[in-house]
């Protein structure tokens, strides 16, 4: 289908998208708390890792930063994360010593390991003259992680929620980024693993949307890619 208005920036999710943990959270999670506590397995973690996380997504409405909404913010967050998921192991840890391991853990850019693709696809769109934003449900270490990893270089903006109030699927997280830019929606394409939070976040602003399926969950109602280097198809 023919693009009416040229394309002139690249918006990109960040966790999913560009960079993973390794190992997982719930091998971090497993050995922290095997370390202050009883043995526990990354098996035995990821369920509990998993339903504290539904949780407390269901306790915040969509669009709004979770991190504000505790009075001692996103570290108050963690904190209520990590008690709910030591509670769900029933596990003896001591939750304070655990959140701060834990949370010097994911700051370390060393945990992060950016996708293969990444690098030489941001290169290749720097080239084309694509302005690139990263855009980001995350906290306020994300930046430092991005500079630790060797990305931030390829970004003239970087948003994060923690830092803006506001998270995708929020139109206002993406007007944020359009603002920065200095562009019009149609002027941009966002890319993101996340099917409301990116794709149809994106669309709700007005942007092109591409949702990244590395792993073929979702089904065809969306324009799909497996990998980065599938937005060069898009592209033409």
């Amino acid at each position: 289908m023919p693009i009416a208005v040229p394309l002139r920036a690249v918006l990109l999710d960040v966790g999913g998208t560009l960079i993973d943990s390794d190992p997982s959270p719930s091998e971090v999670y497993a050995r922290v708390l095997t370390r202050l506590g009883r043995p526990v397995s990354a098996g035995e973690v990821a369920p509990a890792f998993r339903a504290t996380w539904r949780e407390l997504c269901e306790l915040h409405p969509p669009g709004l930063d979770r991190y504000h909404l505790l009075k001692g913010g996103e570290r108050e967050w963690w904190g209520e994360f990590v008690r709910r998921v030591i509670a769900r192991l029933a596990h003896p840890a001591p939750w304070r010593e655990a959140l701060d391991e834990l949370f010097d853990a994911f700051a370390d850019p060393g945990l992060w390991r950016v996708y293969p693709e990444v690098p030489d696809v941001l290169e290749g769109l720097g080239r084309r003259g694509l302005r690139l934003a990263a855009v980001s449900n995350w906290d306020s270490r994300l930046p430092a992680v991005l500079a630790g990893v060797g990305l931030d270089r390829h970004f003239e903006a970087v948003l994060v929620s923690a830092l803006e109030g506001v998270e995708k699927p929020s139109p206002a997280m993406f007007q944020r980024a359009l603002n920065r830019l200095g562009l019009t929606a149609p002027e941009c394409l966002h890319v993101g693993d996340s099917p409301l939070d990116d794709y149809r976040g994106a669309e709700s602003a007005g942007l092109r949307a591409l949702l990244l399926d590395r792993h073929g969950l979702f089904s065809d109602g969306y324009r799909r890619i497996s990998d980065l280097r599938g937005i060069y198809a898009y592209l033409g």
